[in-house]
C-alpha cells in the first residue's frame, strides 16, 4: 500500500497524484489534510503517515511539502523509516536499490508534477538489492 500525505505546500500536487493513482488503479491510503490550509504544519500529517507506513513492511510512503525537506526530516526521525528527498529518478532508483528507502518525499515548489510522476514511477518499480546494503542498513 502507498501511504500519501502532504501539507499546504504539496496539497494541490497531492490532489493530482491521487487522481493519477485512481486512473492507473494504484492502491493508496491518504492521510490528509482534507482541505487546503496555508497555516497547517507538516509534522501533524507526517507523523501519522509514518506510523501507517510502519504497520506493514510492504507499505511505502509518498509525502509532499513545499521543498520535500521538512517532511523528510520528520520521517527520518522514526526507526524503520528510510526517507529520501528525491529531485530526479536516478536518486529515487538508488535510494530503493541501495538504501531500501520506504518513503519518498517530494517538493512541490522544486519539482514539476510531470517530473514527480517520473520520480514516483522509478521509486515504486525499483527493488532493494540486499547483500552488502542490507548489512549496512542493519547497523542502524
Amino acid at each position: 500500500m502507498v501511504i500519501l500525505t502532504c501539507d499546504h505546500g504539496g496539497f494541490y500536487d497531492m490532489e493530482k497524484l491521487m487522481k493519477y493513482f485512481d486512473k492507473y488503479k494504484i492502491e493508496y491510503k491518504y492521510m490528509g489534510p482534507k482541505e487546503f490550509n496555508k497555516e497547517d504544519d507538516y509534522p501533524d500529517f507526517t507523523i501519522p503517515a509514518c506510523k501507517e507506513v510502519l504497520k506493514n513492511e510492504d507499505n511505502v510512503g509518498i509525502f509532499m511539502c513545499g521543498s520535500g525537506i521538512g517532511v523528510n526530516m520528520v520521517a527520518n526521525r522514526f526507526k524503520g523509516i528510510r526517507a529520501v528527498c528525491a529531485y530526479d529518478p536516478v536518486v529515487a532508483f538508488f535510494a530503493r536499490k541501495d538504501e531500501d528507502a520506504n518513503v519518498l518525499t517530494l517538493g512541490s515548489r522544486m519539482t514539476s508534477f510531470r517530473s514527480m510522476i517520473k520520480i514516483i514511477k522509478m521509486f515504486l518499480t525499483s527493488e532493494f538489492e540486499g547483500g552488502r546494503h542490507a548489512r549496512r542498513i542493519a547497523k542502524y
